[in-house]
């Protein structure tokens, strides 16, 4: 297999320099390096250099200090709230604020802390404007497509009778556009909504839906 090379324009590192990588959530020595890359090792050697065998997710290297806590302070202004914490792409934890900290499972040193919320979109009436207007007659979306770019989760589906039926998306963050193509659930209806929500703290860039659905003929 290769060696993993972390391209950091500038980086400013000497081979021997302790850094934290993030989407390995380890601290690692730099090795090999050169003005705008270098290579990471488990050793401060060349004999236990990390392989590319894993999943990127937020791509960032970050000079390793020594400073990792698991008690995050200075959050008097989210008392009593609920929050999450996410670190390296993932999500580590969800706590309440209690005396203006939380106490997390492990140590972290970079760390992101907000309020959680829930994105939701969903799409305008279908209309088929070549076919003449099919909003007042019933249709049942039976597959949905999301088009997507740099997303993490989400679920999609319709809206039926009041109730959303979504299901899990199955997402790969990247730069490039993705599809995810999922049968939906739910009844027949004048709307034929597609919605897409997404309750956890990472990216979600929606570009498109794509639809197959039965329209009910006049009668």
């Amino acid at each position: 297999m290769s060696d993993l090379i972390c391209l950091v324009s500038n980086h400013g590192y000497s081979n021997g320099d302790q850094v934290f990588v993030s989407w390995l959530s380890d601290r690692y020595f730099v090795r090999q390096k050169t003005d705008n890359a270098f290579k990471i090792s488990s050793t401060n050697d060349d004999l236990n250099l990390v392989q590319y065998t894993v999943n990127v997710t937020d791509g960032f290297v970050r000079f390793d200090d020594g400073t990792g806590t698991s008690t995050l302070t200075g959050l008097e202004h989210l008392e009593g709230r609920l929050v999450t914490v996410t670190s390296g792409g993932e999500l580590i934890a969800s706590e309440t604020v209690t005396g203006g900290e939380i106490t997390l499972p492990i140590e972290l040193t970079t760390f992101q802390v907000g309020l959680p919320y829930t994105m939701k979109v969903r799409t305008m009436r279908l209309s088929i404007p070549e076919s003449g207007t099919v909003q007042s007659r019933i249709k049942r979306i039976n597959e949905n497509v999301t088009r997507y770019i740099r997303t993490k989760g989400g679920r999609s589906g319709q809206e039926y009778n009041g109730k959303e039926y979504l299901v899990d998306m199955d997402t790969t963050f990247s730069s490039q556009s993705q599809d995810d193509t999922k049968l939906t659930s739910g009844g027949f209806t004048e709307d034929a909504y597609t919605t897409i929500t997404s309750e956890t703290p990472f990216p979600c860039t929606i570009l498109a839906t794509i639809i197959s659905v039965e329209i009910e003929e006049r009668r």
